[in-house]
């Protein structure tokens, strides 16, 4: 799914890692390890983009990678429902574009269009429409509201505005927006921070049934222990990965 190959990143002279490799396949639950300063979150960074570095990362166009950092968008102007709902990937879009072909349909009640344009309006919108209910836009409602629900924030917030939210309050929404998005790989850095004890664990019990692959680091080793079954280290400027969970690891 994801595979990077010979990778080097240093910052000056400190060097992170040189010539190492490691992949991500699918459905994989991976635990990222390594000490502070190894270049763990670095990992993520090259993974979405926002790093530069040497050699070489292959992953599909079409995969949909997730990616909760601890450092957070600005939020305002939007209820938490809504700025969760924002972020659900390219259901927005196609919303859209079902409404204007049901206005098209409509319309031709009333104007007449040739059959050859009604055979592909049809079909267009067959498309469209089969793609919308395959990621989930016809329960978008009902999954964000869930997942806020699961992370501590109750139907009484959910029209609150984001900015009125404390800031650990606005990590929850924001891990909210990437699990609504429910993308193919899903890197989590630290994302039990800012969570009680109850949401930890309707956390622990989503990221199980989670049907992508996962790669994420957590200080919290009991949560990572239950969920991964393999480890990437991130140490002595390679990196290493290791079968099994973080007990095996150890």
């Amino acid at each position: 799914m994801i595979h990077l190959s010979n990778i080097s990143k240093q910052y000056g002279s400190k060097i992170l890692y040189k010539n190492a490799s490691f992949q991500i396949n699918d459905g994989e639950k991976i635990g990222l390890v390594g000490p502070n300063g190894a270049g763990k979150t670095t990992i993520f960074r090259i993974i979405t983009g926002e790093e530069g570095f040497e050699g070489t990362l292959s992953k599909s166009d079409k995969t949909v990678v997730g990616y909760f950092s601890q450092n957070i968008e600005e939020m305002s102007g939007r209820t938490a429902l809504e700025e969760v709902k924002s972020a659900a990937g390219k259901l927005p879009e196609l919303s859209l574009r079902l409404k204007h072909m049901e206005k098209q349909l409509e319309d031709s009640a009333v104007t007449e269009i040739s059959d050859d344009a009604m055979t592909k309006l049809l079909e267009n919108y067959g498309e469209v429409q089969a793609e919308f209910e395959r990621l989930g836009g016809y329960d978008l409602d009902t999954r964000a509201a869930e997942i806020l629900t699961g992370l501590g924030i109750g139907p009484e917030d959910y029209n609150r505005p984001t900015e009125s939210f404390s800031g650990g309050w606005k990590m929850r929404i924001a891990l909210s927006k990437i699990l609504v998005l429910n993308p193919d790989v899903l890197l989590m850095d630290e994302p039990t921070n800012h969570l009680d004890l109850e949401s930890i664990i309707w956390l622990e019990e989503w990221l199980s049934s989670f049907k992508g692959a996962l790669l994420m680091t957590s200080h919290d080793r009991e949560f990572m222990n239950r969920l991964v079954t393999k480890i990437v280290e991130v140490a002595h400027k390679t990196i290493t990965t290791y079968g099994g969970n973080y007990d095996f690891y150890e």
